[in-house]
């Protein structure tokens, strides 16, 4: 599962503690994420009466939080909330990405041969640090998407779940445990009808409405139960994300009245999650909460025609920026573009050779072809990315986000208020614009006071911030920071360090 180096590196890094539990801090730590949150939906409705107002009331905000990588997409803005870390230590860049070799698709949790697990990590996390620093300190990761539980939960979680969405259960893969208890869960949870299955599946209308965070509450619920969370023999630490509210912003839109509704239901469950976990831990407690990525308003949403947002396709742009290539160097009988999904654009290596160009010079010259592309607001050969300055504060995001041997050849950004997706209702993500990047965060729990917070900070905060509310010493890294207006544990009381 774990490299033999990996496993080296943890030995030299982490001492084992020498002192006991209690003095070691909380009984539970807690990270809760939720799927295409937006930052402003903390507070936008005063109809909340649950886990958002009391997040916001109680908690520390830190109001101008965003992601600092790009794409803002599922995948990296969970890997960034696990490790404190951007791509470029922890190697997700993307949902998905092309391997060159294989000539093929790349799926972020792909984890030969288990199916699905975490492989394609690389780097440090927050659970596997928690581990590391105490044997008796157990992991629990959940989700609706497999990609958010794995890359929550580290290399080694107690347990790993999401849902089955060709089954209607929830469920994991050979790399984790099954535990014994969730077969009667799954029978209980198909019985209640809270996800049809349609045409051998979950339907989309499911997916995209409370009862798929319904049902995720419930197998917290239902874990925390069984296996006794917050009253180990030692910290727990528990990952939950949230699916359903990214559904409903892709198939709706971010001011639909179906986003009003889950917003309020998912402030219901939180609510009611916040409280069982107080009385599971005795009220000993931490918790940190954010999103993965935001989303642009649609043009139809209020916001959205105010801003002038419009609506493309892949089909539509990926055909412009092909067209444009095809323009400067003819190849009527291929294609440049082998695969793309923005900012990644991966370009046919083999037709540049068959045609006499020089891969640096063609690089750097196919991306000012594709800067004159209309909606294209900037880009750059990948090649270049590492030194570009700070004259941009945009230039660090980039640097940050380049692995090079999984980013596309190009980096590809759009212009603000474009909106790449390929329905004609709905919402997408993606882009280094604040709407896609900004999101929530806050810290609540035990002895964390309540105050709002306006400067920089990002999800990559939460890592180390959550290690040391929990006694244990992480290191932030490529722009993350160590929330010291939250910390409220005393400096004896900090585990051996990861540092990285």
């Amino acid at each position: 599962m774990i490299t033999l180096s990996a496993v080296s590196v943890l030995a030299l890094l982490v001492a084992p503690p020498s002192f006991g539990r209690d003095a070691v801090g909380p009984r539970l730590g807690v990270v809760v994420v939720v799927d295409q949150m937006r930052a402003d939906y903390l507070e936008r409705d005063p109809a909340f009466n649950g886990g958002f107002r009391r997040l916001a009331s109680e908690g520390a905000v830190f109001t101008a939080a965003r992601h600092l990588h790009v794409p803002t997409e599922t995948c990296p803005g969970h890997a960034a909330i696990s490790t404190g870390r951007a791509p470029i230590t922890h190697g997700i860049v993307a949902n998905e990405w092309f391997d060159r070799a294989k000539g093929a698709q790349v799926y972020c949790v792909a984890d030969d041969p288990y199916g699905t697990g975490p492989g394609n990590f690389s780097g440090p996390t927050l659970a596997d640090a928690v581990k590391a620093s105490d044997p008796k300190a157990r992991v629990f990761s959940v989700s609706g998407k497999d990609r958010a539980a794995v890359l929550l939960g580290g290399r080694h979680p107690d347990l790993a779940l999401w849902l089955d969405r060709a089954r209607g259960v929830f469920t994991t893969s050979s790399y984790y445990r099954r535990p014994d208890w969730l077969d009667a869960f799954n029978t209980e949870l198909m019985k209640s009808g809270l996800l049809p299955l349609t045409g051998g599946k979950v339907a989309d209308e499911a997916l995209a409405g409370p009862a798929f965070d319904e049902a995720t509450a419930r197998l917290v619920s239902e874990l925390v139960r069984r296996e006794q969370v917050g009253r180990g023999p030692s910290t727990d630490l528990l990952l939950v994300s949230f699916s359903a509210t990214d559904y409903v912003g892709h198939r709706y839109g971010t001011e639909a009245p179906q986003m009003v509704s889950q917003l309020r239901a998912v402030d219901s469950i939180l609510g009611r999650l916040l409280s069982q976990l107080e009385a599971a831990s005795g009220g000993s407690l931490k918790v940190a909460f954010s999103a993965d990525h935001g989303a642009i308003a649609s043009p139809e949403d209020p916001s959205g025609k105010r801003l002038g947002v419009r609506r493309t396709s892949w089909n539509v742009l990926g055909a412009a920026l092909e067209a444009a290539l095809q323009a400067r160097w003819p190849a009527p009988a291929e294609r440049w573009i082998l695969a793309g999904s923005m900012p990644h654009i991966y370009l046919n290596r083999a037709l540049a050779a068959r045609q006499g160009l020089d891969w640096p010079l063609f690089l750097r010259e196919a991306a000012k072809v594709l800067r004159t592309v209309d909606g294209i607001d900037r880009a750059f050969a990948t090649m270049d990315v590492p030194a570009l300055d700070d004259a941009d504060p945009l230039n660090a995001v980039l640097r940050r986000s380049v692995r090079a041997d999984r980013a596309g050849d190009l980096y590809v950004f759009l212009r603000e208020n474009l909106l790449l997706h390929g329905s004609s209702t709905g919402t997408s993500h993606g882009s280094l614009w604040d709407y896609d990047a900004r999101v929530p965060l806050v810290f609540w729990g035990t002895g964390i006071r309540a105050a709002r917070f306006d400067g920089p900070a990002s999800p990559l905060d939460i890592a180390p911030t959550l290690a040391r509310l929990l006694g244990v010493r992480y290191e932030p890294g490529d722009g993350g920071a160590l929330r010291n207006e939250v910390l409220t544990a005393p400096k004896s009381a900090e585990k051996s360090p990861i540092n990285q």
